[in-house]
């Protein structure tokens, strides 16, 4: 895989940590499977392979999905991307918290220890994440604002679920920034990313 499939790979991961967030504060519920991929790669510390960390195209499909379709300037896709740009200025606010990194690696290796947590969709698993969140992203600004109903954003379930979430979206943007990844690609070189994930999103269902 070529270093700007490898990074449009991570994008996908953003793109796809986007669309979930908004599927659960929308809907209440979200795609199973993605989910568990989204929140497995969180939990993945011994490697740096962006490929096996985000478990291939199979593991970001619905994010590739997102980023093959032309930009339309619909509300729905602006939310999307106002969710994927607010993890990328995370990351980035991150970088500068040395505190809050060496906090979020130290419960990450502790969880990712736990043989119930390998799932990924596990509750405990969840819980963890969404409680690292808010002791660490959630002090950075600005915050992510998500918007959605109110009955599932004022549950229990669901904003522990999109906690989690946008902790293991946060590690994907690093990935993405570590790998030659900046925000003016998302507009300069958006008709690359659109054929560069259309390709990978075809050789995936291809295989």
């Amino acid at each position: 895989m070529m270093a700007n499939e490898v990074r449009v790979l991570a994008l996908a991961g953003i793109a796809q940590t986007a669309a979930l967030v908004q599927q659960l504060a929308r809907r209440g519920e979200v795609q199973a499977e993605p989910f568990r991929w989204a929140i497995r790669s969180a939990l993945v510390l011994d490697s740096n392979d962006v490929r096996y960390i985000l478990s291939g195209c199979g593991g970001v499909y619905l994010g590739l999905a997102q980023l093959a379709r032309p930009g339309r300037a619909e509300p729905a896709s602006l939310e999307r991307l106002r969710y994927g740009m607010g993890l990328i200025q995370l990351q980035k606010n991150l970088r500068r918290a040395p505190r809050h990194m060496a906090r979020i690696r130290e419960r990450l290796l502790a969880l990712a220890l736990d043989p119930d947590a390998d799932d990924g969709a596990g509750g405990g698993a969840i819980q963890t994440l969404a409680e690292l969140y808010n002791e660490t992203l959630s002090e950075l600004k600005p915050r992510i604002m998500v918007q959605g109903e109110r009955r599932y954003l004022e549950s229990t379930e669901v904003p522990n679920q999109i906690r989690a979430l946008l902790l293991a979206g946060v590690r994907v943007a690093y990935l993405w920034h570590d790998l030659g990844g900046r925000k003016y690609q998302l507009f300069l070189h958006r008709k690359t990313i659109v054929e560069t994930a259309g390709s990978l999103l075809r050789n995936q269902v291809a295989t």
